[in-house]
């Protein structure tokens, strides 16, 4: 699998945008490195969905407390939010595990 390679725009310091337009790149920016980190992301938890033999693999819910611990330590370690860095993993964890299900199921149905 080729790798998505980061952005080649240089950021701008928050502090250095002195536009609302400058902000908004930046944050343009930001989101497209976002969804190129998401697309690698969904690959594993595809491939990980064809390595599972049942669809109750899909959820452990000690792992997504481990999981949600280190996201929090994370978060707090880079000046975030801990609060918000959880909600917004566990609602990719859950998204995730629905769709290892139904990867799992279709699977299944198939024979």
């Amino acid at each position: 699998m080729n790798r998505p390679q980061p952005s080649t725009v240089s950021a701008k310091p928050p502090g250095q945008c002195q536009t609302k337009a400058e902000v908004r790149a930046e944050i343009d920016r930001i989101d497209q490195a976002l969804i190129t980190l998401l697309a690698e992301r969904h690959a594993y938890v595809h491939r990980i969905a064809d390595l599972k033999d049942q669809e109750d693999e899909a959820y452990d819910p000690e792992r997504v407390e481990r999981i949600i611990a280190r996201v929090r330590e994370r978060a707090r370690a880079g000046r975030l939010d801990p609060d918000q860095a959880e909600l917004v993993w566990r609602t990719l964890i859950d998204w995730n595990v629905n769709y290892e299900k139904g990867i799992i199921a279709a699977r299944h149905a198939e024979g």
